[in-house]
């Protein structure tokens, strides 16, 4: 990347978040808010999950969700995009932005956020400032200054594999940044294994076939993942099978049967989606790869 694209990257990137702390500020002195009040855990929705959590999430701080194969990014993304769209929720400081930085090394197999994906989860994408460096170091530098800056809800780092560059020392870095500013960052590691970190939470996310939509003829019903918690500092650690639920913008226990036939008569769960029919040639519902992140062999062309 040139000097001057660099400069005028940065530029942006100062401009929105600036532009983030203001409206947070500007929250924050109409509800009336103490500096000292410490912020409440973030729960997922999952009685038992966050049960394990000691009542959820703590903002201001670091998670990491991995997918160990490429294949199981969509539904680790959809997991991504779940907490942050909670953290929105249940912020009482008017914070709403949510900066997403990749690697350049996961955009070949890792594709990029599709619009109508980000809808399911009452998320607008005009509140989303999407980073693309040309190379790691950039990817890094973005996220730190994304972490603490005051005003975001918050952080998505998008990396591929376990580079040696992002050791426990920048992931320590990281975490001090989001502690200092409140925010809820996530190391998103996409085909990326076990290691070290100074995260609070380790998750590793895999994809499960969606079920039917009894709301459309031969949909697709709600994402599904396997959800496992691998890593706690709290000490608990678990698995479940989660499904979002885009009415409450939560998380709930899903069945470990999906049904895949529409049952007549039968009041459509919380959890339905009004989305387009599968094509006559697709005899099964595909799973959630699509829901999340735009695939050009599924969707097409994107404007």
């Amino acid at each position: 990347m040139s000097l001057s694209r660099l400069q005028t990257a940065t530029d942006i990137l100062k401009q929105r978040t600036r532009a983030y702390e203001a409206q947070a500020y500007q929250a924050h002195r109409g509800m009336a808010l103490g500096d000292g009040s410490e912020a409440q855990p973030l729960p997922l929705g999952a009685s038992a999950v966050d049960h394990c959590l000691d009542g959820g999430l703590a903002c201001g701080g670091l998670h990491e969700v991995r997918s160990p194969l490429a294949r199981d990014i969509g539904a680790a993304a959809g997991f991504a995009l779940g907490l942050a769209a909670r953290a929105i929720e249940a912020d009482r400081a008017g914070r709403s932005g949510i900066v997403w930085v990749t690697d350049p090394a996961t955009r070949v197999d890792g594709g990029g956020l599709f619009p109508a994906g980000l809808a399911q989860y009452g998320l607008d994408p005009s509140a989303m400032t999407m980073v693309e460096p040309g190379d790691l170091q950039g990817a890094m530098w973005a996220a730190d200054e994304a972490a603490g800056c005051n005003g975001l809800a918050a952080l998505i780092f998008q990396i591929k594999g376990n580079p040696a560059r992002f050791d426990i020392t920048a992931t320590r870095r990281l975490m001090l940044r989001a502690r200092q500013s409140g925010v809820l960052a996530l190391t998103l590691r996409q085909s990326g294994g076990e290691e070290a970190s100074a995260a609070a939470t380790r998750w590793r996310v895999n994809t499960e076939m969606s079920g039917a939509d009894d709301m459309l003829e031969r949909g697709v019903g709600a994402m599904r993942l396997s959800l496992t918690l691998e890593r706690n500092r709290a000490g608990r650690t678990g698995q479940w099978l989660l499904a979002w639920n885009p009415k409450d913008r939560s998380f709930d226990h899903a069945a470990s049967n999906p049904t895949h036939k529409r049952i007549s008569g039968a009041n459509p769960p919380a959890h339905s989606l009004d989305r387009l029919a599968v094509s006559a040639d697709r005899r099964d519902p595909p799973g959630p790869m699509g829901q999340v992140l735009d695939r050009r062999q599924d969707f097409g062309r994107t404007s």
